[in-house]
């Protein structure tokens, strides 16, 4: 979808452990990448040695800064927005991501600073935990789980909330998902502010990307997924036709061609399971945004 290639510019937001990065520079292209975890950076430090900074270039910022990245690296032919969390993220129980081995209950992708989840689920009024719960998870019956927190309070651990969900809901069993899943996302976007986060991202697309140059999204929950796909929607050069722009005027606000979407084959989830849950969508920049 991206097409990288000698001589082509690529953003790979967020850089995680480098994976599309090193798959963009396999293919010839110079990549610029995004990442506010510590433990990116030093991977990024090590991938730098090896290919070079005329190649690879690491910013420590949150993707949503995608602007000012671009004002001092260049214009993109190619920009990837990997939405969530990174694998290792979700392997390192300190990080306080996962349900499935007990750690702290932090789920920053900064870890450096800002809120935890543990402040809000120990702080957060049973009402503002179940609208928390109910927009950020799409839970089914967040109520009952936002009582079940509280009552549980204080809660200090991964495995500490995943018991208070079960509590609410019903046990874990092998094969089914996990009832504190939704759980789990809910307070890792509101920890994170993933939401107002991607809407800035999606707003600097114009000031990051050149004419001719394509955007891929890989979203990983329903939420976001809809966030980009009426992004692109609202966006696309198709929709000035559909609403019959008066005396053919063009609007300013389509300037990009939607991209065929797809979803993971059943080969790629059984040799990665944790693509079962992915879409990738994606837009082409048709030409300058009129003021």
């Amino acid at each position: 979808m991206l097409q990288p290639a000698p001589g082509r510019t690529m953003y790979d937001a967020t850089f995680g452990r480098g994976g599309h990065t090193r798959a963009f520079l396999k293919q010839g292209a110079r990549v610029v990448a995004l990442d506010v975890d510590p433990a990116a950076e030093v991977e990024a430090e090590k991938l730098t040695a090896e290919v070079g900074a005329d190649r690879f270039r690491f910013h420590r910022v949150n993707f949503s800064d995608l602007a000012s990245v671009a004002e001092k690296e260049g214009a993109a032919d190619g920009l990837l927005l990997d939405l969530g969390i990174s694998s290792p993220q979700v392997d390192q129980a300190e990080r306080g991501f996962s349900f499935q081995q007990s750690g702290p209950l932090d789920m920053r992708m900064d870890p450096t600073r800002g809120t935890t989840a543990a402040d809000l689920v120990n702080h957060l009024s049973e009402p503002e935990l179940r609208n928390l719960l109910r927009d950020g998870g799409e839970d089914r019956d967040p109520g009952k789980i936002a009582r079940a927190i509280v009552r549980a309070r204080p809660l200090v651990t991964t495995a500490d909330l995943a018991t208070a969900v079960c509590r609410a809901t019903r046990p874990a069993r092998p094969g089914i998902k996990h009832p504190a899943t939704r759980t789990f996302l809910a307070l890792r976007r509101a920890v994170n502010r993933e939401g107002e986060v991607l809407d800035r991202a999606l707003a600097a697309v114009p000031k990051v990307l050149r004419a001719g140059g394509r955007m891929a999204v890989l979203t990983y929950h329903s939420a976001e997924d809809r966030v980009v796909k009426h992004w692109i929607r609202d966006h696309a050069e198709e929709e000035k036709r559909e609403m019959g722009m008066a005396f053919g005027q063009p609007n300013p606000e389509h300037w990009v061609k939607a991209l065929d979407e797809s979803v993971p084959t059943e080969e790629e989830i059984a040799k990665n399971p944790r693509a079962r849950s992915a879409r990738l969508r994606g837009a082409e920049r048709l030409g300058e945004v009129k003021s």
